[in-house]
């Protein structure tokens, strides 16, 4: 009989990944003798292999969850699943509880003696939880959410990269990013329109729409185009709705399956003369293995819309990354990659100029679960739970990786240098304080102010925390007894 057969591996270790994939048509027969499956391999050549026995049978994966409320814990207090899977959280009669998500993306409400609640997740990390009233009694836990379902691939699902675009009236034409993510198992379409908003179709933009194909293994960026009409009127900014539908092979992302287009007026208008102030309090955060979530505070009342840059490691050079439009104070960078720390600007914009940047905020993507092994660069700490890396950055020389000194007597803390052995640089701990609240903590000091990118990691749970410094500011001291709440 014919069948077809995909093998497919997938490793990531420290900062190295490969991805192989291969796809042959083969012809089997039973044989006695081996007790396996003999396949004549037709590609080019003809070769004879046998397979394993079992080879070809569907990998395991993590099913939906369900957690009960006993008493004044969740039972069981870690589950692991896989993207898309879902976990049922249920209560009944065991007092007033609810289930409220450290990063807020999901709640069950206010507590309650009974009730049954579910959230699905739809990116891969880790995902601590807690009872709001019994926080403090140690009433925690963590789900955490595997990418895919072992050796195989998933269709994965399709969004528009960002849930806001800009583009200036005269721009003639803005574009339109849509990713496909979470997997590229199979070939995948789905349908785009651009439709009036605040904007009039004909008058301010043409109206369109289309369809969108990725290939099998194909998760590549798509774009489409819309047209912008400029015209002479001095008129308030206008918005154009973007929708994705009709998703075919893929899911659609029902998180990011709309955005809007923010069509900036550049006719004595839009913002007016006077150049926007400066966005402040830039924030960046871990959101899955391959996204930093950024946040700031809009400080102008007439600015078009942002500009978001990025440098990739302390050595890089910014590049813009995306845009969003007025009033908005946050965006999704995605397509990273983990063990790479990456720093961040923002600048506010009409049509009278730019503001200059705002802070700048560094943070590194989450990582999967792997063993801390300890090297020149990397100190383990903590019964070997935690991996401490550090990035720095000068003028001469450039740029380089903090040197790791162990500390043998001290297992939770360890020492690094950046210039010689003889001139030590930070002194850095993490302690386990779960049993005061729940937390691991991270402290540490330094004596420089070069530009520092610290990444603690959690090695269970793939979780990183970072700690950033901006070039000629002396490194404060970090006390951080909230940084992990991933006890025990």
């Amino acid at each position: 009989m014919l069948m077809e057969v995909r093998i497919a591996r997938t490793f990531e270790a420290g900062q190295s990944s490969w991805r192989r994939a291969a796809r042959h048509s083969v012809e089997s027969e039973r044989t006695s003798a081996s007790g396996g499956l003999c396949c004549m391999l037709h590609r080019r050549a003809l070769a004879l292999f046998c397979l394993v026995p079992g080879l070809l049978a569907p990998a395991a994966r993590a099913a939906d969850q369900t957690v009960n409320i006993t008493g004044l814990a969740f039972s069981p207090r870690n589950v692991t699943i896989q993207v898309g899977d879902t976990v049922t959280w249920v209560n009944n009669n065991q007092g007033a509880h609810n289930v409220v998500a450290n990063n807020g993306s999901f709640r069950s409400g206010e507590p309650e003696d009974q009730f049954t609640f579910s959230h699905t997740f739809t990116t891969a990390g880790s995902f601590g939880y807690h009872c709001q009233p019994h926080q403090a009694l140690g009433m925690t836990g963590t789900v955490t959410v595997e990418a895919g379902g072992g050796g195989g691939d998933t269709p994965g699902k399709v969004r528009f990269s960002q849930a806001s675009y800009s583009a200036g009236e005269a721009g003639n034409k803005a574009t339109i990013t849509v990713s496909r993510i979470e997997g590229d198992d199979g070939a995948a379409t789905v349908q785009w329109a651009a439709a009036a908003g605040t904007a009039a179709a004909g008058a301010d933009f043409t109206a369109a729409s289309g369809t969108l194909t990725w290939a099998d293994q194909d998760d590549a960026n798509k774009t489409f185009q819309v047209t912008i009409l400029n015209d002479t009127a001095d008129e308030p900014n206008e918005t154009v709705q973007l929708t994705l539908s009709a998703a075919t092979g893929a899911a659609l992302d029902d998180t990011r399956k709309s955005a809007t287009l923010t069509i900036t007026d550049d006719d004595d208008g839009g913002g007016g003369g006077t150049a926007p102030s400066a966005p402040t309090n830039l924030t960046a955060a871990p959101q899955s293995t391959t996204e930093i979530g950024l946040t700031w505070t809009d400080a102008s009342s007439n600015e078009t819309g942002f500009q978001i840059e990025r440098r990739d490691g302390l050595a890089g050079t910014y590049q813009e990354v995306g845009t969003v439009g007025a009033n908005v104070t946050s965006f999704a960078a995605g397509g990273l990659t983990s063990g790479t720390f990456y720093v961040f600007r923002v600048r506010a914009q009409n049509a009278a100029g730019s503001s200059i940047y705002s802070n700048e905020a560094g943070a590194a993507p989450n990582t999967l679960p792997l063993p801390c092994l300890a090297s020149a660069t990397v100190l383990c700490v903590n019964n070997n739970r935690f991996q401490v890396e550090v990035d720095w950055r000068t003028t001469t020389p450039p740029a380089g990786q903090g040197q790791a000194v162990a500390i043998p007597t001290a297992p939770d803390s360890g020492l690094f240098y950046f210039f010689s052995a003889s001139n030590l640089e930070m002194l850095l701990k993490v302690l386990n304080g779960c049993s005061i609240n729940n937390r691991y903590w991270v402290f540490f000091a330094a004596t420089t102010n070069v530009e520092v990118g610290v990444r603690v990691t959690d090695t269970q749970t793939g979780t990183v925390k970072s700690y950033f410094n901006r070039l000629g500011q002396a490194v404060p001291p970090i006390q951080d007894t909230n940084a992990f709440a991933t006890c025990p």
